[in-house]
């Protein structure tokens, strides 16, 4: 494929020779003649970009495969404009091409983990694991998906930090997507001590999920009971609400069954939260 696109840069290339160059018989028009075609190119070139824009297979695609697809068009673009005006003065386009692949070893040896970065961006932009506006978490950071570029993820953290995530590890490492279900699961934790009365607890903590309006009835909440290490009784309440409510319930059910645990005089021995992303 590549020798046919060359043999007809070449047979245009010598056209425009023989039309102009050996025809007056100068340097000059020959160099005039490569940069009408570079000038004119370049309108293409900008013209096809603007085409693409306006097309429905471009305004059906993701917002960062959007600008992967333009920023390919324009580079090919511009690499046949710039070859086509170089072969019209009379450089042989095997020589550019020779040229061409010695620089880009180079340069591909001396930047490889910026290429590493390119590969794992077109990997990210093809399978898309996660978009833009997606709470994410790659082991290392957490948070919202700002920008995806062909070499770098910029994230905002809960405490509002912008954070430039390379995408060649990133796209290696198991990313969750917190968004990427419609539900979530929130599990409460809390240790009390052996005397406490289990019905009254799992019946307090029952409420309180009921209570929320946030909490779906189906999955329907749920309380059980289980040991721990020390043969204290932990009780969990387990809910499920959409993807998009987390903060929100996390906070208002904790503060809920704390206060009936205490209202009703029943003692917190221990607390966690275990969160759950999985639906």
């Amino acid at each position: 494929m590549e020798e046919e696109k060359l043999t007809w840069l070449q047979k245009l290339s010598n056209a425009i020779t023989d039309r102009f160059g050996d025809g007056i018989g100068g340097v000059a028009m020959k160099i005039v003649a490569a940069l009408i075609i570079l000038v004119v190119g370049l309108l293409i070139v900008k013209l096809i970009i603007k085409l693409v824009r306006k097309s429905k297979w471009y305004k059906n695609l993701a917002s960062e495969v959007q600008t992967f697809a333009v920023s390919a068009v324009k580079v090919l673009g511009y690499v046949l404009v710039i070859l086509l005006a170089v072969a019209t003065v009379g450089v042989p386009i095997a020589s550019i091409i020779a040229v061409l692949a010695s620089c880009g070893l180079a340069v591909g040896m001396a930047l490889q983990g910026s290429l590493a970065n390119l590969a794992g961006g077109i990997m990210l932009l093809v399978f898309r694991p996660f978009h833009v506006g997606d709470f994410i978490s790659d082991g290392a950071h957490d948070g919202t998906v700002r920008e995806i570029t062909l070499f770098y993820t910029t994230i905002d953290t809960l405490d509002n930090l912008r954070v430039t995530l390379p995408n060649g590890p990133l796209a290696n490492s198991a990313i969750k997507n917190l968004n990427k279900n419609d539900i979530r699961r929130l599990d409460i934790d809390v240790t009390l001590a052996p005397a406490s009365d289990r019905e009254k607890v799992q019946a307090l903590m029952m409420e309180c999920a009921k209570a929320n309006e946030l909490v779906l009835e189906d999955p329907a909440p749920e309380t059980f009971v289980t040991v721990t290490e020390g043969g204290l009784p932990t009780y969990k309440l387990r809910t499920w609400f959409k993807s998009g409510d987390y903060w929100t319930v996390y906070f208002d059910l904790n503060k809920a069954v704390q206060a009936a645990l205490k209202a009703n005089d029943i003692p917190l021995a221990h607390q966690q939260v275990d969160i759950h992303t999985d639906k």
